[in-house]
């Protein structure tokens, strides 16, 4: 069985900064992708003999953007990067996974709220697809973006956050906070912190709090000490949502694993899928034969993610699903080791 995959093309390719470039994508064959604002798509690269994931944040918006689009800083160790900075070009073709990811938002079910977009560096990307998409379809929420950059020339989408700002004056709040400004610089200096954290939070809520929405995307550092002080403000765990670009090495498996067969359904295929002691779901399925979709493989990116129906199954690491995810049953294959009979798993 063959993965589902994507053939796309690459369209236009828009210079953002020195550094930084933005790839219009289209289908290969026609037609119109289906995502959400802040989803990503894990492409499929063949690199030096050898295929290889990356997944990237598309910082286009549907009904917004008439194409969809991923922005990729060149980093320079990144092997990844580099590829798609001196190699791909306009007609390029690409194979990617349909989109995935759950950094995204749920309905507003007709209540204005507070959307608050915080991020560093290439995080921005998934940020300014959610920004364009409350501003266009949520008439009365309110968004506030509070972006780290090191200068003024390295804020990526910096003309176009500008324009939005001048389209939506009274609903969208931008604060550049610059590590390393010019002297001329007249907005915010240094880093976020906790104390600049509650002290904005608090100045630009303008809804219940119960309502806001709280999205994560940049350094580790940055994301948890915005967690520990959004949770230390108390807001709720499903108020937040983070997504993470560095992915750690796979989390090692549990001290003590026992072999299991489960009920795995893909693709409305159900399968008798044996599981191995201290082996994964998505290593024991992928090992099988059946293709399921996964990209970082540490817990961190839920393109591997399924509905656990049933019996007991437990997570090495979970970085991604919140506790409305995990109370609907919700479960990462790349982490899942399976802890009892009757294991019954959805592949959705």
């Amino acid at each position: 069985m063959q993965e589902n995959v994507l053939s796309l093309r690459i369209r236009n390719i828009i210079s953002e900064t020195s550094d930084t470039r933005t790839f219009v994508l289209e289908l290969a064959e026609g037609g119109a992708l289906s995502y959400e604002p802040g989803q990503f798509l894990t492409f499929l690269l063949h690199v030096q003999g050898h295929e290889v994931r990356r997944s990237y944040s598309m910082s286009s918006t549907p009904g917004v953007d008439e194409f969809p689009a991923v922005t990729i800083k060149r980093v320079t160790n990144g092997e990844i990067s580099r590829y798609w900075h001196d190699h791909v070009e306009v007609g390029t073709r690409l194979t990617a996974l349909p989109p995935a990811g759950r950094f995204v938002l749920e309905p507003a079910e007709g209540q204005p709220r507070d959307v608050v977009l915080i991020g560093a560096g290439s995080g921005i990307t998934p940020l300014f697809s959610i920004l364009k998409y409350v501003l266009t379809n949520e008439p009365e929420s309110r968004v506030t973006l509070l972006y780290a950059s090191r200068r003024e020339r390295s804020i990526i989408f910096g003309r176009q956050l500008a324009e939005w700002q001048r389209g939506y004056p009274d609903r969208l709040e931008i604060v550049h906070v610059l590590s390393q400004p010019t002297d001329d610089w007249l907005g915010t200096r240094g880093r976020i912190n906790n104390f600049r954290l509650e002290r904005m939070i608090g100045r630009y809520l303008h809804f219940p709090a119960e309502r806001a929405r709280f999205f994560l995307c940049g350094p580790f550092e940055l994301m948890r000490t915005t967690e520990i002080t959004l949770r230390f403000m108390g807001f709720e765990d499903d108020q937040i949502r983070k997504e993470n670009f560095v992915i750690d090495p796979a989390p090692p498996p549990p001290k003590h694993s026992e072999p299991h067969t489960i009920q795995l359904t893909f693709r409305s295929k159900t399968y008798a899928l044996e599981v191995p002691a201290y082996t994964t779901i998505l290593q024991a399925g992928l090992e099988q034969g059946i293709p399921i979709p996964y990209s970082c493989r540490g817990g961190r990116c839920a393109t591997c993610a399924a509905l656990c129906r049933s019996g007991t199954v437990r997570m090495s690491i979970n970085d991604v699903l919140t506790d409305r995810d995990l109370a609907q049953g919700w479960v990462l294959t790349c982490t899942a080791y399976v802890e009892s009979e009757g294991v019954v798993v959805e592949v959705v």
